[in-house]
Parts: structure tokens; C-alpha cells; sequence
């Protein structure tokens, strides 16, 4: 029974990823093909400043993603946590090559498509886990397992806040 509870979750975490890789492959076709194209073209034009900009705030996304990631890692410090944190490191570190090297040669190819696959895997097992964290971080101690509504109302706030700065 735990081995089919790991195969189910696995084939949950690969399925999830799937999708979102898919996206994710979509996504870098509207746009890192042409931003490759516009960087051809501010190359020749030199206007360097428009870049060195966007450059800054994909550098502070990437940072603000991984300590997102990680902080539950962190909060309770072990050998689980020390993998997490390094594949979550690996990941971004393999994203941000392929995602230059698409921009680079200005096509989506076949190493790209399986860097995206396996970093989205490593992505959807740690949402799951933190997931899992934050269950047993809002339920209480009691024979129940009620729920703090205090946790819960606090976690409604920073995910309306957060949905409130992307639209």
C-alpha cells in the first residue's frame, strides 16, 4: 500500500509537471523566440538600458522564486531538506540556462523540452510538500483535526494579496 502511495503520488507529480511544462514550452515560444529577434535587433541599435532593466527584475524574480521554494525547507533544517534546496537550486540554475540558450539561438529545441519537463517535476514535488507543510501546519491537535481558522485566514490574506499583484 505505501509503495502504491508513492507510484500514485509520482504519477501525479509527473502528470502536473507535464502540463505545466507544456505551458511553460508554449509561453517560450510567444516570447523568448522574439526576444531573441529584439536582442538581434538592440545588438546592432545598441540601446542596452531597456535590457540591462529587465535583466535586474528577472534576476529578483528568480531569486524571490526560490526563497518561496525554500522556506519551508529551511524552517526545519535536515538530509530531506538539504536535497530540496539543492534541486530546487539545480532547477533554476537549469531553467536560466535553457531559457539563455533559447534566447541565444532563437528556437525552442529537444534539451530545452526535457530541462523544462524535469525542473517542472522538481517544482510540483516541492508545492506538494509544502502543501502537505502548510495542511499540517493549519490543522490542530484536537481528535477532530479542526482547522485554525486564525492560520487559514492568514493564508487567504497573502494569496489574495498575491493574486492582487499579478492582475
Amino acid at each position: 500500500e505505501m509503495i502504491m502511495h508513492k507510484v500514485g503520488k509520482w504519477f501525479m507529480i509527473i502528470g502536473i509537471a507535464g502540463l505545466l511544462s507544456l505551458l511553460f514550452i508554449e509561453w517560450s515560444r510567444w516570447n523568448l523566440v522574439p526576444l531573441s529577434e529584439k536582442i538581434n535587433l538592440v545588438r546592432v541599435s545598441e540601446i542596452y538600458r531597456e535590457f540591462h532593466t529587465e535583466f535586474i527584475e528577472g534576476g529578483i524574480a528568480t531569486f524571490s522564486i526560490f526563497a518561496l521554494f525554500a522556506a519551508p525547507s529551511l524552517v526545519r533544517w535536515d538530509s530531506r531538506s538539504a536535497i530540496n534546496v539543492s534541486l530546487l537550486l539545480l532547477a533554476i540554475i537549469a531553467d536560466v540556462a535553457g531559457i539563455i540558450a533559447v534566447i541565444t539561438r532563437g528556437e525552442i529545441f529537444e534539451n530545452y523540452v526535457i530541462v523544462i519537463v524535469l525542473s517542472m517535476c522538481i517544482y510540483v514535488k516541492i508545492i506538494l510538500e509544502m502543501i502537505q507543510k502548510l495542511y499540517h501546519w493549519i490543522t490542530t491537535e484536537s481528535e477532530e483535526n479542526h482547522y485554525d481558522i486564525v492560520k487559514m485566514t492568514f493564508i487567504w490574506t497573502i494569496i489574495a494579496f498575491i493574486i492582487g499583484k499579478i492582475w
